[in-house]
Formats: structure tokens, sequence, C-alpha cells
């Protein structure tokens, strides 16, 4: 292959290695020590939210705000089915019914108009998926859930550093769930992810949870290894805790990725535009809509295509071009899973046409130009080669 779709999305620099040899040398425990704390601080800060803890990936913290919210048996979960499986398994858990929002056409992400036909007296959480790097519009859907008593689930994993009007994506909920994925804009060395949190009392459940259940003691002992070295307490009625800490050296490379996050995701949104703006005459495809208000961190390049066949497209891109493209995100009620699970039914018309009509290019940080300009070439002409040009 000529270009096809990287492992890694964004390589560590030599002062991320040698953070990671510092933290080997010098961290006195290599799980749950000063750099997480560090790491949870400043990614905090950065987002500008008052509460964060580091989780070993993106599922541990839906799984944890699964734990923390008020999802459970008898209630309702409303989100996209065009999503990552790891948005819906943790709330599924709960033994809350899923109920799949549909997306909107040139967002591709869900909006307060796909939500709202979907809230019923026993919904009790609504999760937003800020998709491709794109964040939703959440000041109308926080709105709307707050008038109701919703809980509002900001799935971040491929959007760090993504804005609406220059607030934070993970901001505008209760919970925002993030990723550090090999796949990510950011990593910490393969996987990697955090959970920020509007409540203080949900961030020290969600702490609590993080590491099987062990809690300070209350009072102070007299002799510190009596009762026991660790104290376990039920965190929350009905729910076992789970262990999913991130370790000392992950957290350190992350303080130093984190300085550069918006660099990279500029970057991105640079390369991003070349592309764009090369192939903007071509009425086949059609790309995310970004408005003024969005700052798009472009963590995939997902194009719809109309006028030909889709599978035809990417069968000659791959044969003729060298070009390996990707199908993303087919809607989870067409999944086998979910479907044995009886959560196969929904109307979701807009999100089954993206994904029978959309295609994923190759992308990745730092893409040259000859790569950009060679699959912006070889775009427009298997789009003439298919439509008999």
């Amino acid at each position: 292959m000529k270009v096809e779709m990287p492992s890694v999305q964004s390589r560590h620099t030599e002062e991320e290695i040698q953070a990671v040899v510092r933290a080997m040398r010098e961290c006195k425990t290599y799980t749950q020590g000063e750099e997480l704390k560090a790491f949870e601080k400043e990614f905090a800060d950065y987002l500008g939210a008052p509460h964060a803890i580091g989780v070993s990936s993106c599922t541990s913290a839906l799984e944890l705000a699964a734990m923390v919210s008020e999802a459970g048996e008898g209630t309702e979960v409303v989100m996209p089915a065009h999503t990552f499986v790891s948005s819906a398994v943790p709330f599924a858990r709960t033994g809350a019914r899923l109920v799949w929002a549909d997306i909107e056409p040139d967002t591709r992400v869900v909006s307060v108009d796909t939500i709202r036909p979907c809230l019923t007296e026993r919904t009790r959480v609504v999760l937003v998926t800020h998709l491709y790097g794109l964040c939703a519009d959440m000041e109308p859907i926080v709105e709307l859930c707050m008038e109701r008593g919703i809980q509002v689930v900001e799935d971040c994993a491929q959007a760090p550093g993504a804005e609406l009007g220059g607030k934070k994506a993970g901001t505008f909920g209760d919970f925002g769930c993030f990723s550090f994925h090999t796949h990510k804009n950011m990593t910490t060395m393969g996987e990697g992810g955090m959970l920020v949190f509007r409540s203080e009392k949900d961030a020290d459940t969600a702490r609590k949870l993080r590491w099987m259940g062990h809690a300070p003691f209350d009072e102070p002992r007299e002799k510190y290894w009596v009762p026991a070295m660790g104290n376990l307490v039920q965190v929350k009625a009905g729910v076992w805790p789970i262990n999913c800490c991130l370790g000392e050296m992950q957290a350190a490379v992350g303080r130093v990725v984190l300085k550069r996050l918006d660099g990279i995701n500029e970057q991105r949104r640079k390369q991003a535009e070349t592309f764009r703006t090369a192939l903007a005459d071509c009425a086949e495809l059609g790309f995310q809509t970004v408005t003024e208000r969005l700052s798009h961190v472009y963590h995939l390049m997902g194009v719809r295509i109309d006028g030909v066949n889709r599978d035809d497209f990417i069968e000659l891109f791959y044969n003729k071009y060298e070009i390996k493209c990707l199908v993303h995100y087919i809607p989870l009620y067409r999944t086998p899973l979910f479907k044995a699970f009886g959560l196969g039914e929904a109307d979701c018309p807009n999100s089954d046409a993206f994904f029978d009509h959309g295609v994923g290019f190759p992308w990745w940080s730092g893409m040259p130009d000859d790569v950009l300009d060679y699959m912006a070439e070889s775009v427009r002409a298997a789009l003439s080669e298919l439509k008999g040009g």
C-alpha cells in the first residue's frame, strides 16, 4: 500500500521518551503516585474542569461514568448508534435500556432535535459522542436535560481539545470521557484515559470505585496495621468496584503530550483544510459541516460519497491507487452483538445513510503534503473513472 491508516496516530517525541525514563528511575511507585496526581490536575486545568481522574482507557472512563450515573434497571439511556461500541456497552451493563438517537446528516453527531424525540419519563442519562473530532452542539442538549433532571455524559474519545464557543468538549455535561489510545490525537504509550466531572461527590465516588473500593479510614488509627492495610467500602449500593488505574509512566508521558496537544490539533486542522480545499469542487463528496463556533480537531477524515457506489470506490482506491480506506462505525443496532440483546430496532435513517455511503480516508498527525496531494488526485481520478469519465 502507498497510503494506509497507521496504528499510531501521533508519535512520541524525545522529551516524552525521557519523561518515561525519568519516571521509571525516580518514581516511588509505578501506580497511583505523584505523576498521576499531577496529570489529573493539569488535564483538568487544561479543560477548565473542576475534577479529573486518570484511568486505563476511555472504556474504563465510560464504565465508571455508567457506574456513578443514575442508569440502571428500569431506566433508559439515550445515545447515538453511530459510535464506537465502548460508548454503549458500559451503560447496557447497568441493566438500562439503550435508546438509539439519530445523527444529523451534515455533522454526523447527535443534536437536541435528534435527542428530544427519544426522551421518556424513564430517561436518566443522555450520552453524546463527539465523533471524528467535532463537538456536538451541547448547549441546547444540556439545557433540555437539566430541565428534565437527566444526566449528560460526553464521550470525548476522539475530541481532546475540541471546542464549542471557546469551551472545551467534556466540560458541558456531568461527565466527560477521554481516550489516550494509540489511535487518538494524543496517546500515553498506547492506552490510557481520563474522566472529568462537574460534581465533587461524583468524582469522589469514582475514585473509590476505580481501585476496588479502597478508601481512606475515617479516623486516625492507633496502630497503622489495625484492622487492615486497606479500608474496603461499599461505594455505591449494589455496585461492585473495578481496577482501572493509570500507571505512573503513562501519566508522566501524558503530562508532556498535553503541553503540545493544541499544536497537534492545529496541525491536523491545517492538513484537513489542505485536503478539503483540494476537493472542494467535487460534488460527490460530503465533508462534515463545521461552523465558526466549532473548533474541529480532525481525529478522522470521514466523508460521504454520493453519485458512485461506495464499495466500488473503496475497491478501486485499494487495487489501483494503493490507498486503504475504512468504513467507520456500523450503527450498533445492525450488529449481531446488540441484536442478541434485543437492541436491533431503531429509527435512524441518517445513521444508516452515512454508514452506507461513508468512507474513512487514511489520516494521522503530520501527514506530508505529497501524501495529501496524492490522495486528492486519486479521489478525482477514481470518481471520474467510476462515472465513466
